[in-house]
């Protein structure tokens, strides 16, 4: 199914916020890389008005004491130059790369989120979307920190990433990922009570940890987690939702550790690595929920 490009407000609910990316980075890269091209031109012009007698090699010595041989001055202002203006370019690169990842703005609607870019707008309700994948990137990659988000309606269409330049970024994650589940828990509720099984996809905990590293971080390995009335099943493994006992969440390992009736882990991994996680766990609190109930009623 394409997303709709003109959604009308019934099917969207009323407008929550908007959220746009900053230009600060972008005016700031702009000028750096003016700057550092005017500084390569101006380097390049002192070579033409060196005094005679300065074509002989000379030496620079480093802080550490280290003497680096040029062969005359010219050859340094050149290669001075050459590497201010390779600076200079790189930062331009960078610039085109940033404003198309900032280039889209978000709209959050009540049921779903609109996409802008470039005049187009596409549109996709929190109840179509299987996979909320969040993630670590950047500097805070060590910490957990989540600054990214991308979402998809199903692993056969490719994510949509939301970066963390997003103005309110943290603010729209929060949101998204609580009217995600607000929008997906009642259609959930009515599988498990017919029976059924809802499936949930999974990273490795060394997927996690390998994509905080890797720039391709969309481009990931998902395995199901099938959830039922009856069972969880992760693995091949199939364990009866009766002899579960407990979901601990590890704010400083990042893990979510769900134990059997033996204390024994059943499945331990790192929460973002388990897509739409805040369902899954509301999911199991419901399941759990109920399964407590009925051996306190027996």
């Amino acid at each position: 199914m394409q997303p709709s490009s003109t959604p009308d407000s019934s099917a969207t609910g009323e407008l929550i916020a908007s959220f746009r990316h900053g230009k600060g980075f972008l005016i700031f890269s702009l000028i750096l890389g003016v700057v550092l091209l005017a500084l390569a031109g101006f380097v390049l012009y002192l070579g033409t008005i060196l005094p005679p007698g300065n074509e002989g090699p000379i030496g620079v010595t480093t802080s550490r004491g280290m003497t680096i041989n040029f062969s005359s001055g010219q050859s340094l202002i050149n290669l001075t130059s050459g590497f201010l203006a390779i600076l200079g370019l790189c930062v331009f690169g960078l610039y085109g790369w940033h404003k198309k990842l900032r280039s889209t703005a978000y709209d959050v609607y009540e049921h779903g989120i609109a996409r802008i870019n470039q005049g187009q707008r596409d549109y996709t309700p929190f109840i179509e979307i299987q996979d909320l994948y969040l993630f670590s990137s950047g500097q805070t990659v060590m910490t957990g920190l989540i600054t990214n988000l991308a979402y998809r309606r199903t692993a056969a269409e490719p994510f949509h990433r939301v970066i963390e330049s997003l103005k309110g970024f943290q603010k729209f994650q929060q949101l998204v990922r609580e009217l995600h589940v607000r929008a997906r828990m009642p259609g959930v509720l009515s599988v498990l009570e017919s029976g059924g099984a809802v499936t949930f996809n999974c990273i490795s905990s060394g997927q996690v940890w390998g994509k905080r590293m890797s720039g391709n971080f969309l481009k990931i390995t998902t395995a199901p987690i099938l959830v039922s009335a009856q069972c969880l099943e992760y693995q091949g493994r199939k364990v009866p939702m009766s002899s579960l006992r407990s979901v601990d969440l590890n704010a400083w390992s990042e893990k979510v550790v769900i134990k059997g009736d033996s204390g024994q882990p059943v499945l331990s991994t790192i929460a973002t690595g388990i897509l739409s996680h805040d369902l899954f766990l509301h999911t199991l609190d419901t399941v759990l929920t109920a399964q407590t109930q009925t051996r306190e009623l027996a």
